[in-house]
C-alpha cells in the first residue's frame, strides 16, 4: 500500500498475530494519507492532465485531414466506445485500491506487475520530451514582449524583391512553354533563373515566421548527424520550465491541487478571449465553415477511424498511470463514474472549441494572404508558424501572441506535472524512494534538465521527433491493451462492478461492462496493428530544414511548395535508438509476466481467481443470484482491504514488490 511500515508493524508476525483489529487500524491510517484538498482540486487537476497542447494543435489538423465535420462522427463514436470506458476504468481502479498503477495491477494478479512498471517508465519518457514543448512556448512567450514581434522584423529587406523575382521567373518560364520553345532552351533558362534565386539569402526563400522558428528559436542544423552547437536561449527556458513544474509538484497533490486552480482554468479564459477576437476577424466565417463542412466520403476510410481512436486515447492520458494516481488520493466513497464523464466531456468539448478558434484565425489568414486552409500543418508547425503568421496580420499583434503562448504554457504545465505525479507515485508506493517529496522532485528536475540538453543542440528538433514518434505511442497502446484485459478478463467485470457500486451506490451500466470486456480490447488491437502496419510500410525518414542548400532537381525533396525541406532516411543508430526507446517501456510486461507466472499455468490462475478468499473472503461475494446489501458489501470490501494490506506488509518485510 502507499504507507511505510511502522516499527510495531515490522515486529508483528504476519500469519497469526496480525489480527483484524490491527489491520483495521492501519487501514484507517491509510485513509488519512496524502489526499486532495477537495473534489474541485481533483477535477481541475484531472482536466489539466487530460487537456493539453494536442487539443489545440492536433485535433484541428485531424478534422481538416479527415473530412471536416464528418470526422466528428468517428471521433464521438470512439469517445463513447473507448474514451469513457477506459477513463472510468482507471479512475475506479485507483480510487478503489488507493494505490499507484504498479500496485494496482499487481493486486489484480502478480503477472501484471510489469504493466504498472511500464506505466511508470512511459510516464518518465513522456515527461522527458513533453517539457520541450513548454520550453518552446515559454521562449515565444518571452520574446513577444516587444512593440513588434521578432518574426515580423526577420524580413531581410530583400523579401519583396525575392517574391517579385520569383513571380517574374514563373511567368517567364510559363510564357516559354506557351510559345512552344524547345525543351533544351527551357531547361537552360530554368537553370539560369534558379541560380538567380540562389543568390538570395535563406530568409528570403522562406516566410519570416518559418525563418524565425528554425533559425532563431531552434537554430536547427540541416542534418540529424550534426549536433554542432548549443542553443543557450532554449536551455534557459528549459530550466525555467522545470522550475515552474517543480513549484507545482513541490508538496505532492496538495500543491498540485492548489496550482490547478490557476493552471487549469486560466487557459479557458485566454481561449475565450482568442475566440472572441477570432470570430470577429474578416474571413473567420469561411474558416469555421471549412472546419464543420462534412466530406462524408472520408469517414469510410480506415485512417479516419484510426486517427479518431488515437486522438481520444492520447488526449485523455490513458495508460500513463497518472489517472490511477490522481484518483487514488480521493475518498473511496466518491462517484468516480461521474467524475470520469465530466473530465472526458470537458476534454472533447475543449478540442471542439479550440478547433473553432483555430479555424477562425486560419480563415482570416486565408482571406489576407490567399493561402488555402487545406495547407494547415500539425504539431509545432501550426502553433509556431501558422498562428504566428496570422498574428502578424492583426492589430496589436504582440498582445495576441502573448495570450496564445501563455495559454499553451499553462496547458502544457498542467499535463506535465500530472504525468510526473503518475511516474513518481509508484516509487513511493513500492518503497524504492523514501526521502521527502520536495527533495526528490528537485533531484528529478535537475537530472532531467541535464539529460534534456540534447534537445537544445542543433539536431535537438530531430531528436524530439524521434521521442515523439516512438517513445510513447507504441508502448502506450500495449499498456492499455494489457490493462483492459487485466480488468475485463482477470479481475473481472463483476468485481469492478461491485467495487463501483460500493463506491458510488450505483452499479455501472451493462454497456460499460461490455466495453471493458469486448469492445475496448478489440479497438485497441485494431489500432495497434494498424499503427504497426503503417510504421512497417513506410521507410523511417525525417524532414530536415536545409534552407537554400538543396538541389532543386533532387528527387528526395519533399512534395509541395516547401522546397526548403528535404527528406532523409534515419541513420542506423537513430533507428536503433528508436527501437530502444520502445523496448525500455515495454519489456517489463513480458519479463514480469514470465517471472510471476504460477506453476500450473492458466489452470492455476483460474483456480486462484475463482477462490473468493483471495480477494473477497466471504464466498457470497461471487453469487450472482443474490444482490448484496450495502452493509454486506461494505463488510466484504473491508475484508478485501485487510487481505490486500496483509500482502503489502509481506512485501515490505521482504523488501520486494509482491
Amino acid at each position: 500500500m502507499g504507507r511505510k511500515l511502522s516499527e510495531n508493524d515490522e515486529k508483528a508476525p504476519l500469519d497469526a498475530a496480525l489480527k483484524d483489529e490491527d489491520l483495521d487500524r492501519m487501514l484507517d491510517e491509510e485513509e488519512s494519507r496524502e489526499a486532495w484538498g477537495n473534489k474541485v482540486e481533483f477535477l481541475l487537476a484531472s482536466v489539466g492532465l487530460a487537456v493539453g497542447v494536442g487539443n489545440v494543435w492536433r485535433f484541428p489538423y485531424l478534422c481538416q485531414k479527415n473530412g471536416g465535420g464528418a470526422f466528428l462522427i468517428p471521433y464521438f463514436t470512439m469517445m463513447v466506445l473507448q474514451g469513457f470506458p477506459l477513463f472510468i476504468m482507471e479512475f475506479a481502479m485507483g480510487q478503489r485500491m488507493k494505490q499507484s498503477a504498479v500496485r494496482c495491477w499487481n493486486n489484480v494478479h502478480p503477472v501484471f506487475f510489469g504493466v504498472g512498471i511500464s506505466c511508470m517508465l512511459v510516464s518518465f519518457a513522456m515527461c522527458s520530451y513533453y517539457i520541450v514543448v513548454i520550453t518552446w512556448c515559454l521562449y515565444y512567450f518571452f520574446v513577444s514582449f516587444t512593440s513588434d514581434l521578432p518574426w515580423q522584423r526577420q524580413y531581410c529587406g530583400k523579401y519583396k524583391e525575392y517574391t517579385a523575382l520569383q513571380n517574374n521567373i514563373s511567368s517567364y518560364i510559363q510564357s516559354l512553354r506557351d510559345s512552344n520553345a524547345t525543351m533544351g532552351f527551357i531547361y537552360n533558362e530554368t537553370l539560369r533563373t534558379d541560380s538567380e534565386i540562389k543568390n538570395f539569402p535563406d530568409c528570403c526563400v522562406v516566410d519570416p515566421p518559418q525563418y524565425f522558428w528554425y533559425h532563431n528559436a531552434l537554430q536547427t542544423s540541416p542534418l540529424l548527424e550534426r549536433a554542432d552547437h548549443m542553443n543557450w536561449k532554449i536551455f534557459g527556458c528549459l530550466a525555467a520550465g522545470w522550475f515552474v513544474v517543480y513549484l507545482c509538484v513541490l508538496k505532492g497533490v496538495k500543491s498540485s491541487g492548489k496550482a490547478a486552480y490557476f493552471t487549469a482554468t486560466f487557459p479557458y479564459v485566454l481561449l475565450f478571449i482568442l475566440f472572441i477576437r477570432g470570430v470577429t476577424l474578416e474571413g473567420a466565417g469561411d474558416g469555421i465553415k471549412e472546419f464543420f463542412r462534412p466530406k462524408m466520403s472520408e469517414i469510410w476510410k480506415f485512417q479516419a477511424w484510426m486517427d479518431a481512436a488515437t486522438q481520444i486515447f492520447y488526449s485523455l492520458s490513458i495508460g500513463f498511470g497518472a489517472l490511477i494516481a490522481f484518483s487514488s488520493y480521493m475518498p473511496r466513497k466518491n462517484n468516480c463514474v461521474n467524475d470520469a464523464l465530466i473530465v472526458v466531456l470537458i476534454n472533447c468539448g475543449t478540442s471542439l472549441f479550440a478547433g473553432i478558434v483555430t479555424f477562425s484565425f486560419l480563415g482570416y489568414r486565408q482571406h489576407k494572404t490567399g493561402i488555402e486552409i487545406e495547407k494547415i500543418g500539425t504539431g509545432p508547425g501550426l502553433a509556431f508558424i501558422t498562428y504566428c503568421e496570422a498574428f502578424l496580420l492583426m492589430e496589436v499583434s504582440p498582445l495576441w501572441s502573448i495570450l496564445f503562448f501563455m495559454m499553451l504554457v499553462l496547458l502544457g504545465i498542467d499535463s506535465e506535472f500530472g504525468t510526473l505525479e503518475g511516474a513518481v507515485a509508484p516509487l513511493y508506493d513500492l518503497g524504492w524512494v523514501t526521502m521527502r517529496k520536495e527533495y526528490f522532485m528537485a533531484i528529478i528536475g535537475g537530472v532531467f534538465v541535464v539529460l534534456e540538453m540534447i534537445f537544445c543542440l542543433g539536431n535537438g528538433y530531430y531528436l524530439f521527433q524521434i521521442f515523439d514518434d516512438y517513445s510513447v505511442p507504441v508502448p502506450l497502446l500495449i499498456i492499455a491493451l494489457f490493462q483492459v484485459v487485466a480488468l475485463g478478463w482477470v479481475y473481472g467485470t463483476d468485481r469492478i462492478s461491485n467495487d463501483i457500486e460500493y463506491m458510488t451506490g450505483k452499479r455501472p451500466h451493462i454497456f460499460w461492462r461490455i466495453c471493458w470486456k469486448y469492445i475496448s480490447p478489440l479497438i485497441l488491437i485494431v489500432v495497434f496493428f494498424g499503427y504497426i502496419v503503417s510504421m512497417i510500410s513506410e521507410t523511417p525518414t525525417y524532414r530536415a530544414y536545409v534552407g537554400c542548400e538543396q538541389d532543386p532537381f533532387n528527387p528526395e525533396i519533399s512534395e509541395g511548395s516547401e522546397h526548403w525541406w528535404k527528406k532523409f532516411k534515419y541513420p542506423w543508430w537513430a533507428q536503433l535508438f528508436a527501437a530502444i526507446l520502445v523496448l525500455i517501456s515495454v519489456l517489463p510486461i513480458p519479463y514480469y509476466f514470465i517471472k510471476n507466472w504460477p506453476k500450473g499455468g492458466f489452470t492455476k490462475i483460474k483456480e486462484a481467481l475463482s477462490n473468493p478468499a483471495i480477494y473477497y473472503p466471504d464466498p457470497s461475494w461471487k453469487e450472482p443470484e443474490r444482490r448484496l446489501g450495502h452493509k454486506e458489501m461494505e463488510k466484504l470490501i473491508r475484508d478485501e482491504d485487510r487481505e490486500l494490506l496483509r500482502k503489502s506488509l509481506e512485501a515490505g518485510k521482504q523488501k520486494v514488490a509482491v
